[in-house]
């Protein structure tokens, strides 16, 4: 059983009734500060806490999605205005960029201009060259570990950048890389005049924060409420936000979020608890899914000790499970996995190893690999409580632990909050001893660095990269080479292709449903539109 008070439940129908200290701290805020106008939107994520607003802000895509887009910019964007098809990249605080055809691992970005961050200070390539250093350059006064360490594992690729012209940079990279446009909409950037003005603190900083983004902080109460006012002073035109107020309150648990949007205390949820979708929608309450670039994923370690070292346990604990029965847990709210991406992706390819329910195969391989009835498989698993795209991860992990257990792989679950998962993530496997040989956490696949390279590239592992299982094998490597040295989509795509092909083959994680993203709302709020990606646009979210 999981190891958690709050996990004692086998399906998703058990509710909980009694809301956790904090949450009832949220709810009670809300309550208090009941004059809402239409001239606010109130939104509860799924996190624990407000993300970190260093311009590199913790809590995974979700911190991203609220704690990043929303005060910061990058130099590359998503398109978020359409839900019929997969979202592509625009410019953001570059007007274009393209690889020096004299020196390809160079490239050359013409920023936008006019841009000014929210303390009324340039935007110019000074302030971008700043923000690269203070990441990049471990000697630059700006830099901080912590914080650089937690954005860097998302452009690989990166080396540093330095000034042309007041409005041109140079970006280095390590390599020739075509897919760095990718790994550019994951560079935040902050103020230095603000930075310098809280005595260059970046901790500070985060309570303070000055981006160019399309809001502004007005409040932070850590773990209880971050209040936003419009910036209406964006330089994206058609983008200024809708709303005067965007207000983002953590509420972990899902049946809170539930009970929130009841009672009118939130106006949007994240994560909806699959089993009170009827009940909502039978209330008036809109709720929305779309196909979602996400899969729910355990990470195995391969490192010496480690069960999942043998890849016949890998492919024994993926035969094991019963992704139908998940998918129906789940109320419909997620497709079942037949790879790292759906069989529809361009880069699914032609895997060998099918994932199906199949536990008299699990058992033969688990019996080749020196298990049996008197010595199972053994694993420590580190899962989360809530938040980042985890879905109901107690549920989910509980039907895996009792799956597993009945083919021979015993399973013991070690349960944090999302922030300490998400740094054991960026920290990378450890010898087993008694350290975690799995970490369930959901794989982003919108692109190919966040969702491939950097997770499965053998060269990066913790800090340049997120191989949290040092996962190693040179003709994947080779595949994610030729995607980088691409020319065009097709070459891409079919390098791509190649490269998920093997790493099926190869059952490089639990690959167990592909998240749908359902999300409740009230019927007065207007304006939202869930894209096919993790992050989504709030600027033009009101209440009719």
């Amino acid at each position: 059983m999981i190891d958690h008070p709050r996990a004692r439940a086998s399906a998703l129908t058990r509710r909980h009734v009694l809301i956790g200290g904090a949450a009832a701290g949220v709810l009670g805020t809300l309550h208090d500060a009941a004059a809402q106008t239409a001239a606010k939107v109130t939104i509860a994520m799924s996190l624990g806490d407000v993300p970190r607003l260093w311009a590199g802000p913790d809590g995974g895509f979700e911190g991203l999605r609220f704690g990043g887009y929303t005060v910061f910019d990058a130099l590359v964007s998503w398109d978020l205005s359409a839900a019929d098809k997969p979202s592509t990249l625009v410019p953001g605080l570059a007007e274009s960029w393209s690889m020096d055809p004299a020196d390809r691992t160079r490239w050359i970005v013409k920023l936008r201009p006019g841009v000014t961050f929210h303390d009324g200070t340039p935007f110019d390539a000074d302030a971008a060259v700043w923000n690269f250093a203070s990441v990049f350059d471990d000697k630059a006064p700006q830099y901080l570990a912590q914080r650089a360490l937690g954005i860097r594992g998302r452009l690989p690729s990166v080396k540093g950048a330095e000034k042309i012209d007041a409005t041109t940079i140079a970006i280095l990279t390590h390599a020739e890389d075509s897919l760095l446009p990718y790994q550019l909409t994951f560079l935040l950037f902050a103020s230095p005049a603000r930075y310098a003005a809280l005595g260059n603190d970046w901790m500070k900083f985060a309570g303070e924060p000055a981006g160019t983004g399309p809001f502004k902080v007005v409040r932070l109460e850590p773990r209880v409420r971050l209040e936003l006012a419009r910036n209406d002073a964006y330089w994206d035109k058609p983008r200024v936000a809708k709303s005067a107020t965007l207000v983002l309150v953590p509420i972990p648990d899902g049946t809170a979020r539930v009970s929130a949007l009841r009672a009118g205390q939130v106006d949007f949820i994240e994560s909806v608890p699959p089993d009170t979708i009827p009940s909502l929608k039978g209330a008036g309450f809109a709720v929305t899914q779309n196909v979602y670039p996400h899969t729910w994923i355990w990470y195995l370690s391969v490192l010496p000790g480690s069960a999942f070292a043998d890849k016949r346990v890998r492919k024994a604990a993926n035969l094991a499970i019963d992704r139908a029965g998940i998918v129906e847990m789940l109320n419909g709210t997620a497709i079942a996995a037949e790879g790292l991406v759906p069989r529809s992706s361009p880069w699914f390819g032609k895997p060998g190893f099918v994932l199906k329910h199949d536990p008299a195969a699990a058992k033969r391989l688990l019996a080749e690999a020196g298990y049996g009835p008197g010595k199972p498989a053994q694993a420590k698993i580190l899962i989360a409580n809530s938040g980042g795209g985890q879905m109901q991860p107690l549920p989910m992990n509980e039907a895996i632990q009792q799956s597993l257990a009945e083919v021979g792989i015993g399973i013991e679950y070690q349960v944090v909050d999302f922030i300490t998962l998400f740094t054991a993530y960026r920290n990378g496997a450890k010898p087993p001893a008694d350290n975690p040989v799995g970490l369930n956490l959901s794989l982003p696949t919108q692109d190919p660095t966040s969702g491939f390279v950097r997770c499965f590239d053998s060269a990066l592992v913790s800090p340049r990269g997120t191989n949290w299982g040092h996962y190693a094998n040179p003709a994947v490597d080779a595949a994610f080479k030729k995607a980088q040295l691409a020319r065009d989509v097709a070459a891409r795509d079919q390098a791509m292709a190649e490269a998920h092909a093997l790493l099926v083959d190869d059952a490089v994680a639990l690959m167990v449903v592909h998240d749908r993203n359902p999300r409740a709302m009230s019927a007065k709020l207007k304006g939202f539109v869930q894209p096919q990606n993790w992050f989504a646009d709030f600027s033009p979210v009101a209440m009719g």
